[in-house]
């Protein structure tokens, strides 16, 4: 991604408040209700006596720490900062761009639920796996990372479940 290209995707939300104020909202909302949900799920495994709650803990536990080392370590300069212009959302982080730990927690946490083994439980799961999506095109769309963030956020997600799958 180049400056113009940059420039170009945030503009609309740069020259509209309301939708930069939306777009904000969203955000919040979004990560609001799928960080919500995990504690509930949590609580539900734990009640249920779930076998299911160990893993349901270390993986995204695992997958957390070890996205945010290597975002420590590798610490990409976010958009904002390499194009100078300002995020479309609230934001004044320095570095750590990638990958997006917020879009990889949402993802992982909607992972948690589609392996689960009641239905409605994995409905949820779908549901938070497009606010987890949708979270991505916003943390695009206000600026704070690239796409290769979200994807790469998204990857690491499946990896974890995926390493989950084989312990089984």
């Amino acid at each position: 991604m180049n400056r113009e290209t940059y420039q170009k995707m945030t503009q609309p939300f740069r020259d509209n408040p309301k939708l930069a104020k939306s777009i904000h909202i969203l955000n919040k909302l979004l990560t609001g209700l799928v960080f919500a949900s995990y504690p509930v799920l949590l609580l539900y495994l734990l009640w249920n006596r779930s076998n299911a709650l160990y893993m349901s803990i270390v993986v995204p536990l695992d997958g957390f720490l070890i996205v945010s080392a290597f975002r420590y370590l590798f610490n990409r300069r976010r958009p904002y900062e390499r194009f100078d212009l300002a995020p479309v959302i609230p934001k004044d982080t320095k570095g750590k761009s990638f990958p997006s730990r917020h879009v990889f927690s949402a993802a992982v946490i909607a992972g948690t639920f589609l392996v689960q083994s009641e239905p409605v439980l994995v409905l949820w799961g779908m549901i938070l796996m497009v606010a987890a999506l949708l979270l991505g095109v916003i943390r695009v769309l206000s600026g704070v990372h690239y796409i290769s963030d979200v994807v790469a956020a998204l990857v690491c997600a499946g990896i974890g479940w995926v390493s989950y799958g084989i312990w089984l």
